[in-house]
């Protein structure tokens, strides 16, 4: 019986062989954008799994003052003595530092490692497991995870290496205890050090269990009468939040991402869902007949399900060939420096998942026309006049909200971003100027002991034009700001650089004053804006900043891609040798791409291969600007897929509307019925649906950004551009959509289908 549903499913559906391919196609669609991004989100803040999470609390000073290693040491002793269960106390943020391993025969193997400062209860309080000895941790004894060990030495077991800080000149020598084998539920290190002097500077927190017996308001009274004086005599002050309520807000921005791109696996699913009940009401007169002979409504199930099953298996094997095809392709294109590391079987597992879940629903979608069917008589069947597809054109309109969703919000991005940033930042360097500069940071001390034989060799190469030392960079998400006390005692936020003043030549930033060398130690450079401050405060030759004096060498323009806002009132350039970063532009016609891989193989004579060089682009350099781009990327890809998605639905119901509908044409036709009354005939429904969904999506669209921003204003949003835009893109695609479709159905001729009738 089974076999006999599958053959009358595949005769059924190769009957409308180019609408079933459609449909299973946007499904497919859907399910690889949902699982590519519900991989992403579980990688970058996976869902915590350890038990007791409710009683599990986190600790840390009020001050926001880090703790010492014999302030964590008191308050653990503390707490145990007053029954607290799992103390323990860790960094929470990762750093980032140079190391040396030493293998088994002594040699030298430097690694750039994220590392995190844990005590031995770390991994116990998070039900991370372990190898080795890591029960009772040394000073001197860290801890790896699994994913670096990897990485790093292979199948070779690390435990037992001896590590050394590379840039640490008491020579400290460490050892590995163990290798995490779990992931951390914070933020994943490469390695863990143990809490010691040197941490202190770093802000340290605490995590406990809430003793069953005892509240919040208990515990926090605990704490006040265990408080002891710090440094100062002050008494000590801790401020406690359970981890729940922090983890909170982190669960509801994943849930309303999901549910964001959950709309394009949506708009798949109604492509096919309107598609099996366009096709089931087409069909209505021979489930009937089937019935009349004897068939049951278990056999009318089956012959559908089975329908529904087979396509929903070619969607699945249609996302799993778009996964493979697509999941390398996404990493080569995805422009950030660091891409979370997803593994493909992860993804497919997620899309059987998703497969799993969208055959139960619709599976159970298909009882309601089959019950609507079962009450119904063959006579009522048979006879009933042509209804309106209300199902069908109420998806379309859904998938039309969906598709306006994306896109008017791609839009508002980026005129936002124009309005916000582009407009505001100043870059007085041509586009195919700022494509010609690579970007050398010194990260590594290999590279910094290295760097003068490196920038010797480069000079030779013929495709280097000039070469730039930087020494405090700055982007936009990460501005190093310092204070300039105005004469009337308040305080101004001044943006800080520092490097080579060949850096305006550089980058053609107009300066004037007199050129000083990279040696100068009390000379300063100030912007524009800043100069106009000075002059207010009658300051006018030197400067007094961070409790030293500045002769003012110059005045600029402002520094490259310096935004300008109510926040900071200007910028200063202070000359110096020291560089954390190198400029290196190419003459024109370059092939950046060659350039960079003859730099890198320059650089790897002096420097290991474990050793990370991070050669980049102007352009990939600001990590700022690199997350408002991908964020707009990602934006643009879902808004094209979800249109996408909605040509391909609006075809698949138009032609499926023509199949059913052509002996109408025919007669109309015959008839004397114009081709404006036959597109109208087909349009107007769509025409209708797009109206009506504009202004429904262009209202929430304005009042949600409106919402959101509050105080904060936008004017791209009082604009017309916006609305302006989405109308016009959206409807030429429906247009062309149904122009298409509609103008093959005008040059039938009634007589060959009323012959075929």
């Amino acid at each position: 019986m089974i076999l006999h549903y599958l053959k009358v499913a595949v005769r059924s559906l190769m009957k409308y062989k180019m609408q079933s391919l459609i449909s299973a196609l946007c499904l497919a669609v859907g399910i690889v954008c949902f699982s590519y991004t519900y991989q992403f989100v579980e990688t970058v803040a996976p869902t915590d799994h350890r038990p007791h999470y409710d009683r599990r609390l986190n600790l840390s000073l009020t001050n926001d003052r880090a703790l010492s290693s014999k302030e964590i040491a008191r308050m653990e002793e503390e707490l145990r003595h007053a029954g607290v269960e799992a103390v323990t106390a860790y960094s929470k943020g990762l750093r980032t530092q140079e190391v040396v391993f030493f293998d088994r025969e002594g040699q030298e193997l430097p690694f750039l490692v994220r590392y995190r400062y844990a005590d031995d209860h770390y991994f116990t309080y998070n039900g991370i497991p372990t190898t080795g000895s890591t029960d009772r941790l040394e000073s001197t004894d860290i801890v790896l995870s699994e994913t670096f060990a990897r990485k790093a030495f292979g199948k070779i077991n690390p435990i037992g290496l001896t590590v050394r800080i590379a840039n640490d000149r008491s020579g400290q020598l460490f050892k590995v205890a163990g290798v995490a084998t779990k992931k951390d539920p914070n933020t994943l290190p490469d390695c863990y050090f143990p809490i010691m002097e040197q941490s202190d500077k770093h802000i340290l927190y605490a995590s406990c269990y809430l003793p069953e017996k005892m509240n919040l308001n208990e515990f926090r009274s605990l704490l006040e009468r265990i408080a002891w004086p710090d440094s100062e005599g002050k008494s000590i002050k801790f401020q406690v939040e359970p981890e729940s309520s922090q983890h909170r807000q982190t669960r509801l921005v994943k849930l309303i991402f999901l549910l964001v791109v959950s709309l394009i696996l949506m708009s798949g699913l109604i492509n096919f869902l309107k598609f099996t009940i366009q096709m089931f009401f087409n069909r209505q007169r021979e489930l009937a007949l089937r019935k009349c002979l004897g068939a049951t409504t278990k056999d009318l199930y089956g012959m559908l399900a089975s329908e529904v099953i087979l396509m929903m298996t070619t969607a699945l094997f249609l996302s799993f060939l778009l996964t493979e095809w697509t999941f390398g392709m996404t990493y080569s294109l995805l422009p950030m420096n660091e891409v979370p590391d997803i593994h493909l079987q992860d993804v497919y597992l997620t899309q059987i998942k998703v497969y799993i879940a969208v055959v139960v629903g619709c599976l159970l979608i298909v009882c309601f026309p089959l019950r609507k069917l079962h009450q119904a008589s063959l006579y009522t069947v048979l006879q009933q006049s042509r209804k309106k597809h209300t199902f069908r054109n109420a998806m379309i309109g859904l998938q039309l909200a969906i598709s306006m969703f994306f896109t008017g919000g791609v839009i508002l991005t980026w005129m936002a971003w124009n309005e916000q940033l582009l407009d505001k930042m100043y870059n007085p360097m041509p586009e195919k100027e700022q494509e010609r500069i690579v970007v050398l940071p010194l990260n590594t001390q290999y590279l910094e002991k290295n760097i003068q034989p490196i920038l010797t060799e480069m000079r030779k190469l013929p495709e280097v034009e000039d070469i730039v030392s930087y020494d405090i960079t700055n982007s936009i998400h990460s501005h190093v700001y310092t204070h300039y006390e105005r004469k009337d005692k308040s305080t101004a936020n001044i943006v800080i650089a520092s490097g080579s003043p060949r850096y305006f030549h550089f980058f053609n930033i107009p300066i004037q004053g007199r050129a000083v060398s990279d040696e100068a130690q009390d000379e300063i450079y100030v912007s524009e804006d800043f100069k106009q401050l000075l002059d207010a405060d009658g300051n006018t030759g030197t400067l007094h900043l961070d409790g030293k004096d500045y002769r003012i060498a110059g005045v600029y323009k402002a520094l490259f891609n310096e935004v300008k806002n109510e926040q900071n009132a200007g910028s200063v350039f202070i000359p110096t040798t020291h560089a954390q970063v190198y400029y290196i532009k190419t003459t024109a016609g370059t092939d950046i791409h060659s350039f960079m891989q003859r730099l890198n193989s320059l650089c790897r004579k002096f420097v290991p291969a474990t050793l990370p060089l991070d050669l980049m682009t102007l352009n990939q350099a600001d990590g700022g600007l690199n997350a408002i781009q991908n964020m707009r990327l990602v934006m643009s890809a879902l808004a094209v897929v979800s249109l996408l998605l909605l040509v391909l639905s609006i075809f698949s119901a138009i032609s499926m509307d023509t199949v059913a509908r052509l002996k109408e044409v025919a007669i109309r036709k015959i008839n004397g019925a114009t081709p404006g009354n036959i597109a109208w005939m087909f349009g107007k429904i769509y025409i209708l649906l797009f109206v009506l969904t504009f202004l429904l999506v262009y209202s929430l669209l304005f009042f949600s950004t409106e919402t959101v921003l509050g105080h904060y204003t936008l004017d791209c949003i009082y604009g017309w551009e916006w609305p302006l835009l989405m109308f016009v893109l959206v409807g030429s695609l429906i247009i062309a959509t149904l122009g298409m479709k509609i103008w093959q159905v005008m040059k039938l001729n009634p007589a060959e289908v009323i012959k075929r009738e």
